[in-house]
């Protein structure tokens, strides 16, 4: 069978503002066409965010191609990869898809939001047939194998008497029994590029590998567990590198970002990783990040780490209040914030921390003591953003029916500081959107942007222009501020 797979955007009156181009190549996508690929299907992919980037955002021209690759390649099936401010485009390739290709193509949505609202994306998405949940890979490859929604597990679909679910399909166990990601059906030339975002901010020609998938933890902001299952699920060392060779040989890359929700999460296998890189001289030819917990931040580990060619540590702190931390159930306190903090300096690799205002119960107070943290930290890499309850994680589920069914899906685009239209605080509205507001203008713009200057290329005159340029009116505007920031 013919597969397209897309990955859709944001509506384009919600596209996200600033400096942000996102080259990763989609992992999902990536697992799912190589699986497909091996059967014998033929499978095209399509990522809209990379095609609207090389046609500089000429929306038009990147309906048109879209329209000329549906009708010449002619799918028997299309998939779309979902996250959940990417629903709007998703009908709208489907409905384009039905007509050029016909009624009789089978078109399939998967993700994270279509498991987590599996029947609101049937029926918001008129023209999408099937709703997969959880992992795509045997899903999809049944599908363009059978064509038959009931005896395939993991989907749902509309029925009759409504909506019919097939059973619960089970995650795949042995992550290395899966072929390596198709990563010959992307631009690869546009996902290699060089970059300041795979590895924040440092322009480097870097791609994103996963080497696992889940978390040891469940924190209540987090929908990742509803695709990957509970627990964590791990390739080897062996099969990862067999990926950074190929990356290296085959793409000329001078960096990786293992995207992994921890690298921790079983130490001796990270250990070994590092073992097998020195083993193989990588360490002189890549480098690399990855993210950590912060109670797994130990000296030996961060010194193997470095060792290897690692060059960043990403953290999720979240905040600087244990009451905050507690709520969202991270298993972590202030102090293991500060401790990750101090060993990963000592360890002299680089800090690059996930910071979350605007938090469920947050108060005044705590909101001060996350600002007090990150001016302690200055960490050498910030993200920082407002809550959103993404649909699938814990404090999504506990707001009220009408909140959730009201919420507009095109503003999860984009997490700054912009005004989430919904207060989940202890503070009153008015304060709460002030003090978020101020932390975004006092703390992170000017903290990002000391970042990025320092971090861009001497050749990126109007980067280092425009942000010059903010730091210098910020200094004038707000001078002790400014002591005290930068």
């Amino acid at each position: 069978m013919k597969v397209l797979l897309i990955q859709p955007v944001a509506p384009r009156q919600n596209w996200p503002n600033g400096l942000f181009v996102s080259r990763w190549v989609p992992s999902g996508l990536a697992a799912m066409a190589a699986v497909l690929k091996r059967a014998g299907h033929e499978v095209r992919v399509l990522v809209r965010e990379e095609q609207l980037t090389r046609l500089r955002f000429d929306w038009a021209a990147g309906e048109a191609e879209t329209a000329r690759l549906l009708a010449e390649f002619r799918p028997g099936m299309v998939g779309f990869s979902l996250l959940t401010p990417f629903v709007q485009e998703a009908e709208t390739l489907a409905r384009m898809a039905k007509d050029l290709c016909g009624p009789e193509t089978v078109t399939v949505a998967g993700g994270p939001h279509p498991t987590a609202l599996p029947e609101a994306t049937l029926e918001e998405c008129p023209h999408v047939d099937l709703a997969a949940a959880g992992e795509g890979e045997a899903t999809l490859l049944e599908l363009a194998g059978e064509n038959a929604g009931d005896s395939v597990h993991g989907l749902v679909r509309r029925g009759p008497g409504g909506v019919v679910r097939t059973p619960a399909r089970p995650v795949e166990r042995d992550l290395d029994s899966l072929p390596p990601p198709a990563w010959e059906l992307f631009d690869m030339k546009f996902h290699t590029a060089r970059d300041r975002w795979m590895i924040r901010w440092l322009p480097l020609r870097a791609i994103n590998i996963r080497t696992s998938r889940g978390c040891t933890n469940r924190c209540s902001f987090c929908a990742g567990p509803l695709v990957s299952g509970p627990g964590v699920r791990l390739h080897s060392p062996g099969y990862i590198l067999e990926q950074v060779e190929r990356a290296v040989r085959d793409y000329g890359v001078e960096a990786v970002h293992f995207e992994d929700d921890t690298m921790g999460a079983d130490r001796p296998r990270l250990l070994e990783l590092c073992e097998q890189i020195r083993r193989r001289g990588l360490e002189r030819r890549i480098r690399w990040d990855g993210c950590l917990r912060v109670d797994q931040a130990e000296p030996e580990l961060l010194a193997a780490m470095k060792s290897a060619g690692c060059i960043q540590v990403e953290y999720g702190f979240e905040s600087g209040s244990d009451g905050a931390l507690r709520r969202m159930g991270k298993n972590a306190t202030t102090e293991m914030n500060r401790r990750a903090v101090e060993l990963t300096r000592a360890a002299r690799l680089r800090i690059f921390a996930n910071i979350m205002v605007g938090l469920p119960g947050e108060t005044e107070e705590e909101l001060k003591a996350t600002e007090r943290f990150v001016l302690w930290m200055k960490p050498d890499a910030l993200c920082a953003g407002q809550l959103m309850p993404l649909p699938g994680s814990l404090i999504y589920d506990r707001l009220p029916e009408s909140v959730r069914r009201n919420i507009g899906w095109g503003r999860f685009a984009y997490t700054g500081f912009a005004g989430w239209p919904m207060n989940l605080t202890a503070m009153p509205d008015g304060l709460a959107r002030r003090r978020i507001r101020e932390f975004g203008k006092y703390v992170a713009r000017p903290m990002v942007a000391r970042q990025v200057l320092r971090d861009s290329s001497a050749d990126d005159r109007v980067l280092r222009r425009s942000q010059r340029r903010m730091l210098w009116r910020f200094s004038l505007r707000h001078p002790i501020r400014a002591a005290r920031l930068l």
